[in-house]
């Protein structure tokens, strides 16, 4: 027959075992819990649904392990047990009940029940009694573990949904880095494109000005030429004017010319007239002959020597009027000449406003290009900002998702011990 006192050192033993193996199922909520807090405190990318419900199971999780420690603690510090069990007076059939029961609750059997009658309550109060709070601490702890079980089923889903939310948004946060990445790479070479249009404006705004420059010097050389016709006009008509004084003299010469050869003439006529005198005369007119006849060699002569003149004036003449038709010719040309240099001048000024407008434009053009480069500048460093945003972003997803995974096997480990006490 087994002795009271074996059956409380067995009955002890059981439940001592059973309650450090609670005890361990207890011992991981504080890491669980410590998981999921830091989940719902440093999951920026979760829902706030997700952290309701997660927040919602971390406090039943609490709850349940403040309620097994509370009944395991009131079964261990039972101060009448020991006299109970001490004074009690136990039937072999209860305490084979009672053993029984202590075998399957070791066992992990936690739906196991001491069975007994009013009778047997009547009859073995303090044994039954001890079964009453034995029953009840099983029944506690069945409760407690399917509260834990159910927290660690909701945890380990909540761990998948984090899991997937995170999964997504390092999706996304890879996506953009990748769309950033693209933006900063396209930045880089509209940078590099506006770069090279400002320096080409920036050489075209100095060759316009170079331009301004050059048409201002033909404009001024167009100047000097209309100057220089206008003088050389002045000068050809100068001229055509000397020409004209100069046949008007020569013509006076022809009259005059023409006069000498009349007066040669008639001197001619005179010493023939005075030869044939002087031979009426005899002896007496032979040296007024002599005269007579030197005389009209003289004449002669002179009307030779007027002849002579007279073609070299007309030579003259037909000359002076050759000259002025040269002149006539080339004051005409010196005006068509006038009337294109003022047409180019003209043209060239036309140009010079043109070229000036062009220069202005591309001076404008280089200052916008500046500005451009000066903005694609701003935009490559907020991309680059953007960046460094995204990485922190996905640092911190990375660092939800491992907190995620360690919640997951932490909530599995749970759900498998208490798996192992069927419920």
């Amino acid at each position: 027959m087994v002795s009271v006192g074996d059956n409380y050192e067995v009955l002890h033993v059981r439940l001592w075992n059973l309650t450090r193996a609670l005890l361990m199922v207890l011992g991981g909520l504080p890491s669980l819990l410590t998981t999921i807090v830091m989940v719902l405190f440093t999951g920026s990318s979760i829902s706030d649904d997700l952290k309701g419900r997660l927040l919602g199971w971390t406090v039943s999780l609490g709850i349940a392990g403040v309620g097994s420690g509370w009944a395991a603690a009131r079964w261990l510090v039972r101060p009448r047990m020991d006299a109970m069990m001490r004074k009690a007076q136990t039937p072999e059939q209860l305490w084979g009940a009672i053993d029984q029961f202590t075998r399957r609750v070791q066992a992990g059997d936690l739906s196991s029940r001491v069975e007994f009658s009013p009778a047997d309550e009547a009859k073995n109060g303090p044994i039954v009694n001890l079964a009453k709070a034995m029953n009840a601490v099983v029944a506690q702890l069945q409760a407690t573990l399917r509260q834990i079980q159910a927290v660690a089923e909701n945890a380990s889903r909540v761990a998948d949904d984090i899991l997937g939310a995170t999964n997504e948004q390092i999706a996304t946060v890879s996506d953009q880095d990748a769309s950033v990445m693209q933006t900063s790479s396209t930045v880089q070479e509209v940078r590099a494109t506006v770069t090279e249009t400002a320096e080409r404006a920036a050489a075209v705004a100095q060759m316009a000005q170079n331009s301004v420059q050059v048409s201002k010097a033909g404009e001024q050389a167009v100047t000097e030429a209309i100057d220089g016709m206008a003088l050389i006009r002045q000068r050809v008509e100068g001229i055509a004017d000397n020409i004209l004084v100069l046949s008007e003299h020569t013509q006076q010469i022809g009259e005059i010319i023409a006069t000498v050869s009349a007066l040669a003439d008639q001197s001619k006529l005179l010493a023939l007239n005075a030869s044939v005198e002087a031979a009426r005369a005899g002896e007496e007119g032979k040296g007024f002959a002599v005269v007579a006849m030197e005389v009209r060699n003289l004449a002669e002569q002179s009307r030779e020597a007027t002849a002579q003149v007279r073609d070299i004036l007309s030579e003259i003449q037909q000359a002076t009027n050759s000259a002025v038709m040269v002149t006539e010719e080339g004051t005409k040309g010196v005006d068509a000449g006038v009337q294109l240099v003022n047409s180019a001048g003209e043209s060239i000024r036309d140009l010079a406003n043109l070229i000036e407008e062009a220069a202005y434009a591309a001076v404008q053009i280089a200052a916008s290009t500046r500005q451009q480069t000066v903005g694609m500048d701003q935009l490559s460093t907020a991309m680059n900002r953007i960046r460094q945003a995204t990485g922190q972003t996905n640092a911190s997803t990375m660092a939800v998702e491992r907190a995620a995974r360690d919640l997951g096997t932490m909530a599995r480990k749970l759900n498998e011990m208490v798996q192992g006490y069927r419920t």
